[in-house]
């Protein structure tokens, strides 16, 4: 019964070492993947909300940049949740590759685009897998009324 015992320990101590490297790389990959659905979801409530402005909002540049700004905080609410895995993000909120702001008047397309740092949970260890950057960008055709 005791070499049972001794064989059981061995086993252990040579499969745990290969089991905690698949489970870190699990929740790596999976940390990586809920700031990019995170982020996905963040850009497309900014875009679809910047889509549906009224076309008077729009053309005042005033109300446009307020609009752009809306949007903008639309977006940084929803990534909200990333705060606590540690994420940084930019956004941008463009109307035709400019500022919403700058356009004075009314688009084809509304873009939001989110860059989110995600940084390496293993310190010291594998170095290859460094901050990882995401960049997402949403586009839409702009349909106001």
């Amino acid at each position: 019964m005791k070499r049972q015992g001794g064989m059981v320990a061995l086993e252990l101590a040579l499969v745990l070492p290969v089991l905690l490297v698949l489970l870190s790389a699990v929740l790596y990959y999976g940390r990586l993947t809920y700031a990019y659905e995170v982020t996905q979801k963040a850009a497309s409530a900014g875009a679809r909300y910047l889509s549906s402005v009224a076309a008077v909002n729009m053309k005042n540049p005033v109300q446009a940049g307020q609009e752009s700004n809306l949007a903008q905080t639309i977006v940084q609410t929803e990534l909200a949740a990333l705060s606590a895995l540690g994420v940084s993000t930019a956004v941008e909120v463009d109307c035709d590759a400019i500022s919403c702001a700058m356009l004075g008047g009314i688009p084809n397309e509304v873009s939001v685009t989110i860059v989110v740092w995600v940084p390496n949970i293993f310190f010291g260890y594998l170095q290859e897998l460094a901050d990882q950057r995401l960049v997402i960008r949403r586009s839409m055709r702009y349909v106001g009324n």
